[in-house]
């Protein structure tokens, strides 16, 4: 009679650890074929302003990725500029690691009250794929 009880403890114990295992996987499976909001920290304007190249006007924004999963990531990065441009860029990070990069547009709407410089670059969405 014990080792019968001992048996359907160790049975139902086992079945616990495999429907755990099965939902964690589910959720690893479908979290990366959509957007994902925590991962949209690990994307950082660290920087944004205005330069020249070749005689004109360039708005720039630096950035970080930084990638705390175990596993290597692909970032998909947009970003909105002020003056109504958007770019998109993509970018392999290992795990744990960390990547700076610039991403920049021309700039050739002036503001009507200024030197003509733009004063805002947003992140817009950060998708991931494994």
């Amino acid at each position: 009679m014990v080792v019968a009880r001992r048996t359907v403890v160790v049975w139902l114990a086992a079945a616990a650890i495999v429907f755990g295992a099965a939902v964690w996987l589910a959720h690893r499976i479908n979290s990366d074929t959509r957007p994902d909001a925590d991962r949209a920290e690990s994307v950082r304007i660290t920087d944004s302003g205005v330069e020249y190249e070749h005689g004109k006007q360039v708005f720039s924004a630096s950035y970080t990725i930084h990638n705390d999963e175990h596993h290597a990531v692909t970032y998909t990065i947009v970003f909105d500029f002020e003056d109504g441009v958007t770019k998109t860029v993509s970018w392999r990070v290992g795990p744990g690691m960390s990547v700076q990069r610039t991403v920049s547009t021309p700039w050739e709407k002036p503001h009507p009250w200024g030197d003509g410089t733009p004063s805002e670059v947003r992140i817009a969405e950060v998708t991931t794929s494994e």
